[in-house]
């Protein structure tokens, strides 16, 4: 802030002021020009008020004039026609029948009059009051009533309906009141309107003029918090309050002048019954009345005290007022707007409250200007921030829809997952681009099902808020504030207002919208993770199908604006997931039995003369084993194909591994150990247990070499088909390394040749199983 300069008055030539920075004869040449405004202006006030009063006096003297003319033509024509003696005579007469009558009756006549002329001016200013008179002319007729009230209620023989009259002016008074103070409260009002009002306001309470200025700002700072008591939904209020408040300022200046304390000189200047003003009213008869008032009223003259404020005290004052209801107006604004939930009106308002201050700042004289500016941007930023985080806590919607839908599964009805070749697609509309029918294939192939579409829906309409919110924020850069920017650089103010208005404010919301979308997904995922862990023991496979397909799509559709890239959506919760999924469809599919490896009539191994090679090997897996592969592809499918990334398919993949490892290694064990006992009741009806295909008997030598074999054959088909390519080690590699040792001297050529064939096959056929033919990592 630059320092105080010079008094432009003690300055003596115009070469002194430039022994001053720039900026500081900027000011005083500012100041100089506001004086220079201000002169001009009380001097053409001055010139025509005294115009007026000499063009009255003109046709004044001029009236008289005439008037002279025509008595002295009359008196002339009464003298030549009548007989003076005999006229004088008669006057004398009557002055002698008058002096004896008047004595006695001057007081009732006084009394009389004086009474009459109270209830003519209660009459008038009730009529003034209804048809919205002058308020000034008002407060005449009341302390004209007062004044003879009290000298009429002294009388001994005071009548009974001065009471009534009392009661009148009791009630007129507090119209007056009223009347006064709508006028002073109203953003309608003008300034000679204002200062009118105050004027009757110091005649009608007997205030000074410094009390009159402060009552004014007490109703203007009222009106103001009445406009803000409670904030519409258009916010017209806040720009009311805030017209009000600049109107305030701009009109105090000019009371805080010359022309208030003109007005009031004016009225101490007189008596009030010889004011031009009452004296023209033809309802209170002065001109028969007023000679019975009593003389102390017709030469009552009001005295108000009045303050010659100098500049400094007036700019003073005016600062005073202005930090204080500022304060109030930001206040009450801040609590008017916590009800306000919408971004793109409250921008709009933002818009137009500010416009309306910059429009004013040059010409309004304020405590500072551009605290008023970071105050009101501050009343609006901080809604908009909470607004902004408002909208992006709404996402606890779609955690909650999440929540509710694994709580409530076992009672909700669920449809089926439809297939990528339904026959229902071919009946689709293919019309407008086939919109609907690529849709459904999307649908279908990233796994939105019924179930997951509702939900997902919650999630989808918090995008399209926050992506509203965006381009919200984004066109503030966009905004062309009034031209009025380049003429309200006050030279102690060195800022670039339009960069504080488009960009930092831009910026500051910007990053509270990032921050509160970073909360929201924060609250997410630990809702995620409750939800997680609250899943249950029943329908364990279908919950996490479904969270495992919202954690995909919502991964898909990541406001990356304001999240990283790289960001890992519920990372943590995934693994467990998985491995609850694969658990559960290993445990849903039928098991992998060797019953129908040997010919039960036979005794031989099915698919033993599809052999080839020498020694003969086999070339394809064994019945059981392909129809395993193919319930497993089956149970994978009923879940959707949306839902077996790569990830996933190797942590069903390693599960299955360590499945398919105990049974090849309980069948083998039974080879070696056959039991001549059959498997008890538990143990036939338990889907997933280890016994089936176990031997009642054990076989010969070469049929055990056959069936080694054929197994190995198959556990290293198994092997291709699970492998995830880490590098941890396989149980089926485990086990098929047991079999090659049992396979004697020809175990290296023999294997060798097997996992070739194994290899081979897998590759010819791994599109029979998509789900499972993964590449490993």
């Amino acid at each position: 802030m630059a320092s105080d300069g010079p008094d432009p008055q003690s300055l003596k030539s115009w070469q002194d002021t430039f022994q001053y920075p720039v900026p500081t004869v900027r000011r005083v040449e500012q100041e100089l020009r506001r004086d220079i405004a201000s002169n001009k202006e009380k001097l053409r006030a001055l010139v025509g008020t005294r115009y007026r009063e000499l063009v009255g006096t003109a046709e004044t003297i001029v009236s008289m004039s005439r008037s002279m003319e025509d008595v002295d033509t009359t008196l002339g024509d009464i003298g030549r026609r009548c007989n003076p003696r005999l006229i004088g005579k008669k006057y004398t007469h009557l002055n002698q029948i008058n002096g004896e009558t008047t004595d006695q009756d001057a007081t009732k006549r006084a009394l009389g009059a004086q009474l009459a002329l109270l209830h003519r001016c209660s009459v008038l200013i009730s009529k003034m009051l209804r048809k919205r008179g002058s308020p000034l002319l008002v407060a005449k007729l009341l302390v004209i009533s007062r004044l003879l009230h009290k000298n009429l209620s002294e009388q001994k023989s005071a009548p009974p309906f001065l009471e009534t009259l009392r009661n009148q002016l009791s009630s007129l008074r507090r119209g007056l009141r009223s009347r006064i103070d709508k006028r002073l409260s109203s953003a309608k009002s003008t300034v000679d309107e204002v200062i009118e009002a105050l004027a009757a306001y110091c005649l009608a309470t007997s205030s000074s003029s410094d009390d009159a200025v402060a009552y004014y700002h007490k109703l203007r700072l009222d009106a103001i918090g009445n406009q803000l008591e409670g904030v519409k939904d258009s916010g017209e209020n806040i720009l009311a309050a805030l017209r009000l408040y600049v109107q305030t300022l701009q009109i105090s200046k000019a009371i805080l002048s010359r022309r208030f304390t003109d007005v009031l000189s004016k009225l101490k200047s007189r008596p009030l019954l010889s004011d031009p003003e009452i004296r023209n009213v033809d309802d209170l008869s002065l001109d028969v009345l007023g000679r019975w008032v009593a003389t102390d009223i017709i030469n009552f003259t009001p005295w108000i005290k009045l303050s010659e404020l100098s500049k400094q005290d007036a700019e003073k004052t005016i600062k005073k007022w202005s930090k204080s209801a500022f304060d109030d107006f930001v206040r009450r604004s801040q609590d008017g707007l916590t009800t306000w939930a919408e971004f793109s009106p409250l921008l709009q308002l933002r818009k137009e409250t500010l416009e309306l201050w910059l429009c004013s700042w040059s010409s309004t004289p304020t405590h500072s200007a551009l605290q008023i500016l970071e105050g009101t941007r501050d009343v609006f930023n901080g809604r908009l921030k909470n607004i902004l985080s408002d909208k992006a806590n709404t996402l606890d919607t779609f955690g909650q829809a999440v929540t509710s839908a694994i709580s409530n599964w076992g009672s909700a009805e669920h449809g089926r997952i439809q297939s990528m070749w339904d026959h229902e697609l071919v009946s689709l509309d293919y019309s407008n681009g086939a919109a609907v029918f690529k849709e459904a294939i999307a649908d279908r192939l990233l796994g939105r099902d019924a179930d997951v579409s509702v939900v997902m829906d919650k999630y989808q309409a918090w995008l399209l808020t926050i992506g509203s919110l965006r381009e919200s924020i984004d066109a503030l850069r966009e905004i062309r504030w009034p031209d009025v920017l380049d003429e309200a650089a006050d030279e102690d103010i060195d800022i670039d207002l339009a960069a504080i208005l488009n960009e930092d404010d831009k910026q500051l919301l910007w990053e509270a919208l990032e921050a509160a979308v970073k909360q929201a997904f924060y609250a997410l995922q630990k809702s995620f993770g409750d939800t997680s862990k609250a899943i249950g023991d029943s329908n364990r496979g279908e919950k996490a199908a479904f969270m495992l397909k919202l954690i995909r799509l919502v991964r898909r559709d990541l406001p990356h604006e304001f999240i990283p890239n790289d960001t890992e959506f519920s990372k943590d919760i995934i693994p467990g997931l998985q491995e609850i999924l694969a658990i559960e469809i290993i445990a849903a599919t039928r098991p992998l039995s060797f019953a129908t490896l040997v010919n039960s009539r036979s005794r031989a191994l099915a698919g033993r003369t599809l052999w080839e090679g020498e020694p003969e090997l086999p070339v394809q897996p064994s019945q059981s084993t392909f129809k395993f592969m193919r319930r497993m592809v089956e149970s994978m499918d009923r879940h959707g194909h949306g839902l077996w990334d790569t990830s996933t398919v190797h942590v069903l993949q390693n599960t299955l591994q360590k499945e398919l490892a105990e049974r090849v290694t309980s069948f083998l064990s039974s080879i070696d150990s056959p039991t001549e006992s059959k498997p008890d009741a538990e143990e036939e009806t338990r889907p997933t247990g280890n016994g089936g295909g176990v031997p009642t008997e054990k076989p010969t030598e070469a049929l055990a070499h056959d069936i080694k074999l054929q197994i190995y054959f198959d556990t290293m088909l198994l092997s291709n088909a699970s492998t995830t390519g880490d590098m941890r080690q396989n149980p089926l590699q485990e086990v098929a390394e047991k079999l090659r040792d049992s396979f004697g001297s020809e175990a290296g050529s023999t294997s060798k040749t097997m996992d070739q064939r194994a290899q081979e096959y897998w590759h010819r056929t791994r599109l029979l199983f998509g789900l499972l033919a993964v590449d490993p990592a």
